[in-house]
């Protein structure tokens, strides 16, 4: 270990970050922006603008993710955030919600559409498994989160598009993709940027 890094405050901020995400105090997309801000700061009062609002910094139990979001006035819900299997159809998850450990998906001739930059977890690594059977999948994730995938598929086609971003640790995904006649798109995204058309994607 090198003692100037750890003593460095943009590690030691980093670091904060690390245990307020693995908690899920914070979004990925939340973790992604101001860890941005920690590398990118070139004094102290930058460091704290980067800092600025979070809670104090203590130990504690994750915390539990947003509801689902409803429409004002509106009289029916519809919360299919337990859904796990797909068939013929559209398997979403998008906005604030929480990605459990070992969080599986299946999609049988159908679509898995996974917008996880906004997502929350409660550990520094989470495997998350995504089945495919003669289905597509697409994932989007934000800047600062390593990714491992993994996976047995036969047939099929994985394409990724990271884009140029810089990871200094944070959250780990462990993503194992399997499937047969699928395909497996995966962008790293910033939150807030507009998904292009040729992803619609690539």
């Amino acid at each position: 270990m090198n003692p100037e890094q750890d003593n460095d405050p943009r590690t030691l901020a980093q670091r904060r970050l690390e245990a307020m995400v693995g908690r899920g105090e914070l979004s990925l997309a939340e973790f992604s922006d101001r860890a941005a801000k920690i590398w990118a700061a070139t004094c102290p009062a930058e460091l704290d603008v980067a800092l600025s609002g979070l809670p104090a910094d203590r130990p504690g139990p994750a915390q539990q993710s947003r509801p689902p979001a409803t429409r004002p006035g509106s009289a029916i819900t519809v919360d299919e955030s337990q859904k796990r299997t797909s068939v013929f159809d559209t398997l979403k998850r998008e906005g604030r919600w929480m990605l459990p450990d070992d969080y599986r998906l299946t999609s049988w001739l159908g679509e898995i559409y996974l917008d996880a930059r906004e997502a929350v977890v409660d550990r520094p690594r989470t495997h998350l498994q995504v089945d495919l059977w003669g289905a597509n999948a697409k994932i989007l994730l934000p800047p600062g989160v390593s990714v491992s995938i993994t996976g047995n598929r036969t047939m099929s086609e994985l394409k990724i598009d990271e884009g140029r971003y810089d990871v200094h640790g944070g959250p780990h995904l462990d993503i194992e993709i399997n499937g047969f006649m699928a395909t497996a798109k995966i962008k790293i995204l910033a939150a807030g940027e507009k998904i292009p058309k040729t992803w619609k994607w690539f």
